[in-house]
């Protein structure tokens, strides 16, 4: 039986410490602050876009979880020293770095970066299938460049990022990393081919029309079925033809557009109740949808 959940529950962590922390740590080194710095955390996850950082060199302590490094700048002079095997190149455009958790490392660059870092706790999976990636200085994955590039536009997008997008497009990142770049066993990357039951599906769709004002994860859509959250969107893409966050930004669309034809409620009030972050970011959302903004929407279908 699905529920409405309290406005309490499944509340994100914020990752104003960790920006605040990686701003410490420049000031330690004597690097300067980056132009632009954007942080956000998600279950088993967390994303920082940085642009326009200082050339200098820094000393990393072990993380916890895997670090991948994708570089946006268009050449970049890198040293990087780890498991005492160092490293210098010109990384190119587009190019990344990937390193285990436990690993201390040292990195120096000589330009201004512009650079997408990645940590995914080697749990983002649940216990069925730890992630544990194997230690690359360079290479190159064409998929998983693609959805760095749309993690980095998602957290540019003016404070209005959607969440679940967010977090399923790590999700996606974490996979790739399982099947191609991991010590994980040719069982473990396998991918379910079936879709939910029946009653799975209801209890999700029931679920989400009931929580649409509320933020709402991927890892809680997963739990609702019993399911690992790569598994669940999966299975949840076959069974209802569209990824989560597609159907979620959906019905909020539709709901929203329920409320612009009664008029009763004003623009920040539907961008609310409709889940979304902000009336910019309900603004933006509805015309990448609908085509129109929820204004001329509105006054279309009121003459």
């Amino acid at each position: 039986m699905f529920k409405k959940k309290t406005m309490d529950q499944h509340t994100l962590r914020t990752p104003a410490s960790h920006r605040n922390q990686w701003l410490a740590l420049l000031n330690e080194h004597g690097v300067g602050h980056p132009k632009s710095l954007q942080v956000m955390e998600v279950p088993g996850a967390l994303v920082q876009a940085t642009i326009g950082e200082p050339p200098g060199r820094i000393s990393l302590e072990a993380a916890r979880g895997n670090v991948l490094m994708f570089n946006m700048s268009p050449v970049q002079r890198l040293r990087q020293t780890r498991d005492g095997r160092s490293f210098v190149s010109d990384m190119l455009h587009g190019e990344m770095t990937l390193m285990p958790g436990g690993v201390p490392s040292q990195w120096s660059w000589n330009s201004a970066c512009d650079r997408l870092d990645v940590f995914v706790s080697a749990e983002v999976f649940g216990e069925e299938s730890g992630l544990n990636v194997v230690d690359r200085f360079l290479f190159r994955d064409f998929e998983m460049e693609s959805v760095c590039w749309t993690l980095y536009r998602e957290l540019s997008s003016s404070g209005s990022a959607d969440c679940l997008y967010v977090e399923s497009l790590i999700t996606k990142l974490a996979l790739l990393m399982l099947q191609r770049h991991s010590t994980a066993s040719p069982a473990a990357r396998v991918l379910p081919s079936s879709g939910l039951t029946r009653n799975g599906a209801r209890c999700v769709l029931d679920y989400i029309e009931s929580n649409l004002s509320c933020e709402l994860t991927l890892n809680e859509l997963a739990g609702l079925v019993g399911l690992s959250r790569h598994h669940f969107a999966r299975m949840f893409k076959r069974s209802i033809g569209a990824p989560p966050h597609r159907y979620v930004l959906e019905r909020r669309v539709e709901r929203a557009k329920r409320m612009l034809w009664s008029k009763a409620a004003s623009l920040v009030e539907i961008s609310l109740s409709t889940g979304f972050s902000s009336q910019s970011h309900f603004t933006t959302a509805f015309h990448r949808v609908v085509g129109v903004t929820p204004s001329e929407f509105q006054r279309c279908n009121l003459h």
